[in-house]
């Protein structure tokens, strides 16, 4: 039997016409238009609750150092200052070489906090996580860039001065002995986003 080797008539095959490609690419469109405000709004929640659980497990560290040491893990007696979660406070937590040597504030290396390392963006800042240097030491980074806050119990009078930015307590100080928050997005302006352990 020999096979046909003619081309099929015209019309017999039909594709899809240039106007029916242009609906289905305007219909991908409209509903990728509106599936992104309900991801984005996803994100930003996400966001906001790694923020959180870091602050508290950063409050958590903090707490069980002073479990382990009955000191605070700063050289500071200012109770006003806030401290920010840069090296000078992670490496007391993560228990660097450094603070583990006589005169260290960690002296039994022990690591009080743990965490995912960050991830870079550019401009020597880090976002979600901890940046480990080779001594052990390092620095805790927010999702958008910035360190954590920190202000402590330092008279240890078991309150705190409540942060001036914070228009929804009334009170000069919360019965807290540690406070931990990030800044949110918006590093300045109002206190709308601020994400905060009280």
């Amino acid at each position: 039997m020999r096979k046909s080797l003619s081309k099929p008539i015209l019309g017999e095959t039909r594709g899809f016409t240039l106007l029916e490609l242009l609906v289905v690419i305007a219909i991908i469109g409209i509903l990728a238009g509106l599936m992104f405000p309900a991801t984005s709004g996803a994100l930003r929640r996400a966001e906001k609750a790694h923020a959180q659980n870091t602050a508290y497990n950063l409050k958590n560290a903090i707490a069980a150092y002073f479990t382990e040491y009955r000191k605070y893990p700063i050289d500071s007696d200012s109770e006003e200052t806030e401290i920010r979660s840069d090296r000078e406070l992670m490496d007391v937590l993560l228990g660097s070489d450094g603070e583990g040597e006589s005169g260290g504030l960690n002296p039994r290396r022990i690591a009080f906090y743990t965490g995912k390392q960050a991830k870079p963006m550019g401009g020597g800042k880090y976002r979600k996580g901890v940046t480990l240097e080779e001594d052990g030491g390092g620095e805790l980074w927010d999702p958008w860039g910035e360190y954590y806050y920190v202000r402590l119990d330092l008279d240890y009078n078991n309150r705190v001065a409540t942060p001036t930015w914070d228009n929804q307590v009334d009170a000069a100080f919360l019965p807290e002995s540690i406070l931990v928050w990030s800044t949110g997005k918006e590093i300045q302006g109002d206190d709308s986003d601020n994400i905060k352990t009280w």
